[in-house]
């Protein structure tokens, strides 16, 4: 057993544990923090509408979307790419590709385990945020290891001794600098594949969560569909369909040299039918590969990246926690009016059965109290919610103001400006 290799890797393990010497990012995030995984669910464990969970699981999300920017100044001014797709779809591949070299140092790949986010920078370097939100430098040469697991060990005889170990649940993101990522004002983000891999060590639950969080925190997506899997399957399509639907969404077909022309032809027709029978709006179903990364329609792809990278978007967690927000509400006044309209009901009958029966006046009494107790019920929450909203805006505005980004809270007006123009989704349908 090689003891040199075990003590490094010992050594690596606990500068990854290690806790933050810098507590500022922290302590900014604390109040914040606190209203989404403390007040938030205490609030509403009893009376929230049946999707709550879901809910919080996405307003959770969106905080660790909201934590990156603050860990990571880099990001601010850049709208970031989350690339989707299952496992060993050729996600990692297309960004080593994207310019027709490797833009990651020789022999390193993102992570499909840990969120990957690449920048422009001057020189390689790799930062990680781990559990604790300790910001940790991290050499090229472990940044496989991290992200892929480590810790594998063999005898003198070649017999494994110690599996690898993977490092998703010790940190949260890792963050890569590289000098051949071109791309100025983008930021490429590789999530977990979100369809089931041939692995026991695969957590369905926690990469379908990581990944979902990523996408509809980004600017853009990019979605991969293997070329020799020529469809996309329903688990695939039911979770592009569970996404935000005004993020614009790019299909590529990956590993497009394993197939003809003609076969490619046919892949990329059956895709944008399946797309278009499932309601799910896309620019357009491309063809790549990573062998062959300046042919097929890499001219294209870096064509829509281009236009993407003109006009870096102001962050849009502001927005989207409104959005979250609303949701929330709808269900109260839903629920308020519901019970009111009961309530109503059952007042009439009380009026019209004077005199009558005492014991079924007696229980429709009792039906008009329990009514009035859950609208009250329903109305304390309500207000809950709203003092809760108001709470965590200021809390976000204080915390944009620190670190340099205007997020002021949007309007109800400025949320109806995010429907999408009918008129406008026909003519594109035409013109394409």
């Amino acid at each position: 057993m090689d003891n040199e290799k075990l003590l490094k890797q010992f050594k690596l393990l606990a500068e990854i544990l290690k806790q933050p010497s810098d507590t500022k990012s922290e302590e900014i995030l604390t109040k914040l923090r606190i209203v989404i995984y403390e007040k938030l669910p205490n609030a509403f464990h009893q009376g929230a509408p049946l999707e709550y969970p879901e809910l919080i699981t996405d307003l959770q999300g969106l905080y660790e979307q909201f934590r990156n920017f603050v860990m990571y100044d880099k990001l601010i001014g850049k709208n970031v790419v989350a690339l989707g797709g299952g496992f060993s779809c050729g996600k990692s591949s297309f960004l080593n590709a994207i310019n027709g070299e490797s833009a990651l140092p020789t022999d390193i790949d993102p992570s499909t385990a840990v969120p990957t986010f690449i920048v422009n920078g001057e020189k390689h370097k790799a930062v990680g945020v781990n559990i604790f939100d300790a910001k940790i430098p991290i050499e090229l040469q472990d940044f496989r290891s991290i992200c892929h697991g480590f810790g594998e060990l063999r005898g003198e005889d070649g017999e494994l001794v110690s599996e690898p170990v993977m490092l998703g649940h010790v940190l949260k993101s890792v963050f890569l600098m590289s000098p051949k990522q071109t791309y100025n004002s983008l930021v490429f983000v590789d999530t977990p594949g979100f369809s089931k891999a041939d692995s026991d060590a695969y957590s369905a639950k926690t990469d379908e969560i990581i990944s979902r969080s990523q996408l509809d925190s980004s600017s853009y997506n990019l979605f991969f569909v293997q070329a020799d899997a020529g469809t996309l399957k329903n688990e695939d399509i039911q979770f592009i369909q569970s996404l935000r639907k005004d993020i614009p969404k790019l299909f590529i077909v990956s590993k497009a040299d394993v197939k003809s022309e003609q076969e490619l032809e046919n892949i990329v027709a059956h895709i944008k039918s399946q797309l278009l029978k499932n309601g799910i709006a896309h620019i357009d179903v491309l063809r790549f590969s990573s062998t062959k990364p300046t042919s097929y329609d890499s001219k294209a792809i870096h064509e829509i990246l281009k236009q993407w990278n003109k006009n870096p978007e102001a962050p849009k967690f502001a927005r989207n926690f409104k959005k979250l927000f609303i949701r929330c509400r709808s269900y109260f006044e839903d629920a308020i009016e519901v019970e009111r309209r009961r309530l109503e009901k059952l007042n009439q009958s009380l009026t019209k059965m004077e005199g009558e029966d005492a014991e079924v006046l007696g229980s429709l009494r009792l039906l008009v109290k329990e009514g009035q107790d859950k609208v009250q019920e329903l109305k304390k929450s309500y207000e809950t919610l709203k003092n809760l909203k108001d709470e965590f805006f200021g809390e976000l505005k204080h915390i944009c103001d620190q670190i340099g980004i205007d997020m002021p809270e949007p309007s109800e007006i400025e949320m109806v400006e995010d429907v999408p123009n009918p008129l406008e989704i026909l003519r594109n349908y035409k013109k394409t």
